[in-house]
């Protein structure tokens, strides 16, 4: 499927709640000057205003793939007056990023790690130097994601639309699909309250839609929202803490839209072969794999079951280094009785 039509691609899934009174996107620019003046989304209504964007990543070792990503960044097609900084850590890399980022992109804002930051670190690293600007919104980003020539566009005319119903600055969702058209990231939704941390994507239609929490691989967030909620939680190495931030941010009442259709591409690499839940390897393999930075290290997990899932937080807690040790013996019970 062309990466066009994948871009225009939307499940007709209706959408669980409309936050915003209206919304309007736009198939070209043609139909843009066609529309009266009154229906213009509210960003063209603002042509005076400077809008500061500052572009959170962190990297490691993913060299073409960092600079691909901020190509598509700066090839971002946007209406009015709109100042993109990047700030951008780089974890370690011995591939050359640095060097390669510098070189093409003079001006960024580059920190430097050792290695041990991963995705929640790095990200924590980066945003701290941005939010001591005056900046406007905060773009989450990750350096395996491609956004689409109209993505950034999009995202703040969904914010300005949605601020304009609520009264309220919040966070934009946009949702990725991978290499065959599946959603690989985005919003999410908790399947119930008795399992608060069982998370369902949210699949983007032609509507806005609300969500619980988000994926942190693309998502605009005010100043607005920054001011209320900080940054990034520094109990969390690398997962975690973009689930644990919504979360924190609907306990606060701040808003999280996530927007129509596809921001762009990324894949999924959240596999169960090879991961802590593959019930196929050995069970000191599959303990290294939960408790390793990019599994559910104990004090991480701690934190999202005690912030966010009540008095049964214990059982939430304890739950998935139980599960382990029970599916392993199972299955080598099975082993055992079969010829």
């Amino acid at each position: 499927m062309p990466e066009l039509e994948r871009y225009i691609r939307a499940t007709h899934r209706p959408a669980r709640k409309q936050p915003c009174t209206k919304f309007f996107y736009l198939n070209s620019i043609d139909e843009m000057t066609m529309m009266p003046n009154d229906r213009r989304p509210v960003s063209e209504e603002r042509p005076g205003e400077r809008r500061k964007i500052a572009v959170i990543l962190t990297c490691f070792n993913r060299k073409q793939k960092t600079l691909d990503c901020l190509d598509t960044v700066l090839s971002q097609s946007m209406s009015g007056n709109v100042k993109i900084d990047f700030f951008i850590t780089d974890d370690g890399s011995q591939d050359g990023t640095s060097e390669a980022l510098l070189l093409k992109y003079p001006d960024i804002h580059l920190l430097q790690g050792d290695g041990s930051l991963f995705w929640n670190g790095g990200m924590r690293l980066a945003w701290a130097e941005a939010l001591k600007g005056k900046h406007d919104f905060f773009l989450w980003l990750n350096d395996d994601t491609f956004l689409y020539p109209d993505t950034l566009q999009r995202m703040l005319d969904t914010h300005y639309e949605c601020m304009a119903g609520t009264g309220k600055a919040g966070i934009v969702v946009g949702s990725t699909h991978d290499e065959t058209g599946q959603t690989s990231y985005g919003g999410e939704l908790q399947k119930s309250g008795l399992r608060r941390l069982t998370l369902v994507k949210i699949e983007p239609n032609e509507k806005v839609q609300e969500c619980d929490t988000f994926n942190g691989n693309c998502v605009l967030i005010s100043r607005g929202a920054a001011d209320v909620l900080g940054n990034l939680d520094a109990g969390f190495i690398h997962a975690m803490g973009d689930t644990d931030y919504g979360l924190r941010a609907k306990q606060a009442g701040v808003p999280m839209w996530v927007m129509p259709f596809y921001a762009g591409r990324c894949v999924n690499d959240n596999h169960v072969s090879g991961s802590f839940t593959d019930r196929s390897l050995p069970l000191t393999v599959r303990l290294q794999k939960i408790l390793a930075p990019k599994g559910l290290p104990l004090r991480p997990w701690l934190i999202v079951c005690r912030r966010h899932t009540g008095y049964l937080w214990p059982v939430y807690w304890i739950w998935p280094y139980l599960k382990i040790f029970l599916t392993s013996a199972y299955l080598k019970e099975r082993k055992i009785i079969e010829p």
